[in-house]
């Protein structure tokens, strides 16, 4: 087994078994870890945000699952932007799943993601943006956090979009191995970094790796380039 891959399989392990507190967390002490293991601090990237994902005195804390279904008391932290040239935010905060599943988006109403994947979650909540604030631009939805877990996104030209963990020194081209990569047989090399609504792009995964991801980010690989 190369070293390459004796790095990721306790990481991707983690995955399957990550749970919420407001402390920086590391994987399954037992576990050999690279210097990746330590989750970033969200309060760290961004100055003057709360220092944990609590919608209210009442939010409960409880245990979160990457590649998990989001249920009661889930808390969300969201930045969400609208247009894709000079995006504007439309939304910043935190919100939970209340006991029907359903969380509260300001003007734009509520939405149901009780029971989804984050990523579906996701989808749900830039259609409620559209519709109940009647948008005609792009609307990008970044989940920053789910229970003080920093996370970043990774969609488009791979096996199945889904969101992982944010760790320290976590390189782009670490993030797509994490998901499991292109889909078989895909030929295309682009990758978009998007970040707080703005879209960059990179001809390749090594040019990526200049960029390190953030809580928050959305990673797309092109399904064309």
């Amino acid at each position: 087994m190369s070293s390459t891959r004796t790095l990721w399989i306790p990481l991707t392990l983690a995955l399957g078994t990550m749970v919420s507190c407001a402390t920086v967390k590391k994987i399954t002490p037992d576990i050999p870890l690279p210097s990746f293991s330590t989750l970033k601090k969200i309060t760290n990237i961004l100055p003057g945000m709360p220092g944990s994902d609590s919608a209210s005195a009442e939010d409960p804390q409880v245990p979160f699952n990457a590649r998990g279904t989001l249920g009661y008391g889930h808390s969300l932290r969201l930045h969400v932007y609208e247009g894709a040239r000079s995006p504007k935010r439309i939304f910043n905060g935190v919100v939970m799943v209340d006991e029907q599943g359903i969380i509260q988006l300001g003007q734009a109403g509520s939405a149901r993601v009780g029971g989804v994947s984050l990523p579906k979650a996701a989808d749900t909540i830039a259609a409620t943006f559209r519709v109940g604030m009647a948008l005609g631009r792009t609307v990008t939805v970044h989940v920053l956090s789910v229970e003080d877990t920093p996370v970043v996104s990774i969609r488009g030209d791979v096996m199945s979009d889904e969101f992982i963990p944010a760790w320290e020194d976590m390189t782009l081209e670490q993030a797509v191995r994490v998901s499991g990569g292109r889909k078989i047989g895909s030929t295309n090399h682009g990758i978009y970094l998007i970040r707080e609504g703005v879209r960059r792009y990179f001809s390749s995964i090594e040019q990526a790796n200049e960029e390190e991801p953030e809580p928050g980010d959305i990673i797309e690989l092109s399904p064309d380039i």
